[in-house]
């Protein structure tokens, strides 16, 4: 821009990007005066003006607009220009290939003092419905992760179903008490076995759930998929536990060690379950996991 000495009149010029917002105060070389500098407003010159360039990414990082970038020199309107005429022959070629549906919406001119520039996006591909991870392009951990959890998922159900279908406990109870020298109770007959077939059934239930979440990239699968592996941490102990309390009422005085034996087998059992669950657990929420979850 020119500026000009209001004491001695002598002019000069000087970079705009030079000139803070607020100005700048100069020393005028002839007279040695003092004077002030104010950064200059242009004004929107076309609808493409605007502070941040398209190209280069150039900002003014103020209400300053202008139509040729200072610092790349590009045009405004003509790149914009050229980039509308570039998506319009791409929606044409598209459209006659019929891999679109609809005409998307025209790109809305920016307005004078807008901060960006928002060019016509590009045509969205019509997604499926239902999209689960696979093992297309090699191995896959969410794939991995999800389909392991499937199976496991199918193995209670299928465990679990069984030992509901078959559970008839009016039978039981009366077998029992034959066997007993006193009456066994009803609930003492579901506690026994009927608790965990159905145990079994609604957790399968839902681990095929958490993993259909998961499979699909939902938002929520992964944090189902860590909650039904924190339940499977807690389950697997009780179960191991419980089996271990109705050995101890069923047998009938066994020696010292038998107790140590069975006690050991419970924690070895417990171990080799729930190690491998909690190591999961940290890789499902290890950085790089989820970063690999969200973007695929």
């Amino acid at each position: 821009m020119r500026i000009e000495c209001p004491h001695c009149k002598a002019s000069g010029t000087i970079n705009d990007l030079e000139i803070p917002e607020e100005g700048r105060y100069l020393n005028c070389p002839r007279c040695k005066e003092s004077f002030q500098v104010k950064k200059p407003r242009r004004q929107m010159t076309s609808a493409y003006a605007t502070n941040t360039c398209p190209s280069c990414g150039y900002s003014t990082c103020c209400e300053e607009v202008f139509d040729q970038c200072p610092q790349c020199g590009v045009v405004v309107k003509t790149l914009m220009e050229q980039r509308f005429a570039q998506q319009a022959q791409q929606r044409e070629h598209q459209t006659s290939l019929g891999q679109i549906h609809a005409a998307p919406l025209a790109p809305a001119l920016p307005t004078g003092g807008s901060k960006y520039l928002r060019s016509d996006p590009d045509p969205v591909e019509k997604k499926p419905l239902l999209t689960l991870a696979g093992f297309g392009n090699g191995f896959e951990p969410v794939a991995a992760v999800g389909w392991g959890a499937v199976l496991v998922a199918v193995i209670l159900l299928a465990i679990g179903l069984k030992g509901v279908l078959h559970y008839h406990g009016t039978d039981i109870q009366l077998q029992l008490s034959e066997q007993s020298l006193e009456p066994v109770s009803a609930w003492q007959v579901f506690w026994g076995y009927g608790f965990w077939p159905w145990v079994a059934t609604l957790f399968g239930g839902a681990v095929l759930v958490a993993a259909f979440g998961f499979l699909q990239r939902q938002a929520w699968g992964l944090q189902a998929m860590e909650g039904v592996v924190l339940a499977a941490v807690v389950l697997v102990p009780l179960y191991e536990l419980a089996g271990y309390v109705v050995w101890i009422v069923k047998s009938i005085a066994p020696p010292w060690w038998a107790y140590l034996v069975e006690l050991f087998s419970v924690l070895l059992i417990s171990s080799l379950c729930v190690v491998p669950l909690l190591l999961l657990v940290q890789y499902l929420r290890g950085d790089r996991f989820n970063h690999r979850y969200r973007n695929g």
